[in-house]
């Protein structure tokens, strides 16, 4: 623990027991930073946030600047920690930085401190089931290891809460999104790259700046690591040009030569060229045929640590959904509700939508992120199973425009009779997408918008789906 808080003071020439730090942000990630702060004895530290309430919040003798214009006084902080959800480019913080302050983050400090490989997995869906099925493999394929094994970022605890335990024969499997790579100066040992589409267009420029931050991920690796891309997405000859080490392939769409892909209906594992079987289409347990996309990363990291084909495949005959990613809620007189509220964004929700080939209900709708809905009402509209979406939220009538728009596009020869229909709560929405549901079905709630303005957030939300969907009689 004495190591961690000597590096910890060598972090930056800027960074000392004097230093003044600020910590942008006091969700999850900014309270564990500053309890370790505080555990190492940091405790010129301010807290700044736009919640005025979390003065109450606070532990005694911790500054605070609260309200609209936190960020507004960073030119007298030696050291800023942001946390994810205040952009890297935001000009108060490039002001500060050009004015000589250490802007670091949360992640990012984790990282470059520590003292184990790191697997780190990002994508625009499917990074929380990755980790998680990667870390399952790994925890039942080193059973002598496992209590040196953690799993941290969204899907886990915040991995600075961890960091002190952490030695050099431990390992570490990360979920790390566009916020957390932006700034990074040091890459995992291990980079799974997802499927890499437009998302948080609220919080970049735009798509180039999205694609820019993932880059993160890969760009300090050198020829002892590894990196695992999609080859079925059009990213992949982006990312391609940044790999310095072993590049493995994934596939759902044809064979590759190191890696994993989907033949027939089989999944193989493929080394040098060589194949082998390692489970039937048939064996995976998670909903949805896009959780191919998961399964197969995890299979290469898998590999690379010598887990067997038995223990791989048990995993995957085992491995359900997550909680709010088309999570099983109830059965009730033949309507089978699903909660996947931690779809935020147009494809995951259609995603969700292929899930299915029952008569199905969508619930959508939420916060708006700057995301085009284009491709996202074609897919409402063509899925012939698809026969009512309900839209909540600030999004509802951008949604809506965007199927009438589709729907004229279509013309008769291929338009959807599907029922568009606005509800203003969540109660609602669950009691009228169940009355839509005459013979049976699905109803899913796959907002593909953020949860803010009705939720504080996607677990919220999804947890007020379950409840009314629970209380149908």
């Amino acid at each position: 623990m004495f190591l961690t808080a000597y590096l910890l003071q060598l972090y930056h020439t800027n960074m000392d027991k004097r230093s003044k730090i600020a910590i942008l942000g006091f969700g999850i990630e900014g309270k564990a930073m500053l309890r370790y702060l505080m555990r190492y004895g940091f405790h010129d530290t301010t807290v700044c946030d736009e919640n005025v309430d979390l003065k109450y919040e606070l532990p005694h003798g911790v500054s605070s600047i609260l309200g609209p214009h936190y960020l507004e006084d960073l030119l007298s902080f030696d050291v800023i920690f942001r946390t994810p959800g205040i952009p890297f480019l935001h000009p108060q913080i490039q002001i500060a930085k050009q004015n000589g302050a250490l802007v670091t983050s949360v992640s990012k400090f984790f990282i470059e401190h520590c003292p184990c490989p790191i697997i780190g997995v990002t994508g625009t869906k499917g990074k929380g089931t990755t980790c998680s099925l990667i870390f399952e493999m790994l925890r039942r394929g080193r059973k002598k290891a496992n209590k040196n094994l953690f799993l941290g970022g969204n899907i886990g605890n915040p991995p600075v809460e961890f960091l002190h335990k952490l030695k050099g024969d431990h390992l570490v499997v990360l979920e790390l999104s566009s916020f957390q790579l932006q700034d990074l100066e040091k890459s995992p040992r291990y980079a799974v790259l997802l499927n890499t589409t437009s998302d948080h267009l609220d919080y970049h420029v735009d798509t180039g700046e999205y694609m820019r931050a993932k880059e993160g991920i890969l760009a300090t690796q050198h020829e002892g690591c590894v990196a695992v891309l999609n080859k079925d997405y059009e990213y992949f000859n982006h990312y391609k040009a940044l790999v310095k080490g072993d590049l493995k392939l994934v596939s759902v769409e044809g064979k590759v030569d190191d890696g994993a892909f989907v033949k027939k209906d089989e999944i193989f594992y493929s080394k040098n060229g060589e194949e082998s079987k390692i489970a039937d289409i048939s064996d995976v347990q998670l909903v949805g045929s896009h959780n191919l996309e998961n399964v197969l990363p995890a299979i290469v990291i898998a590999k690379e640590f010598d887990i067997s084909d038995k223990d791989i495949l048990a995993v995957i005959k085992s491995f359900k959904n997550l909680p709010y990613r088309l999570e099983f809620v109830r059965d009730f007189n033949g309507v089978k509700f699903y909660n996947d509220s931690y779809s935020t964004n147009p494809e995951t929700s259609m995603a969700a939508v292929d899930s299915f080939d029952e008569p199905t209900v969508l619930i959508a709708g939420g916060h708006d992120k700057g995301a085009d809905y284009d491709e996202w009402a074609l897919k409402i509209l063509t899925k012939p199973n698809l026969h009512t979406v309900i839209l909540i939220g600030d999004t509802a009538e951008k949604m809506e425009t965007s199927l009438f728009n589709a729907e004229s596009k279509l013309g008769d020869a291929e338009g959807s009779p599907t029922k568009i229909l606005r509800r203003n709560s969540m109660e609602d929405a669950v009691v009228d997408a169940y009355a839509e549901c005459e013979d049976g079905g699905v109803v899913v709630l796959s907002p593909a918008a953020a949860s803010f303005g009705l939720y504080e957030n996607y677990k919220k939300r999804g947890d007020d789906f379950v409840k009314w969907a629970k209380a149908l009689r």
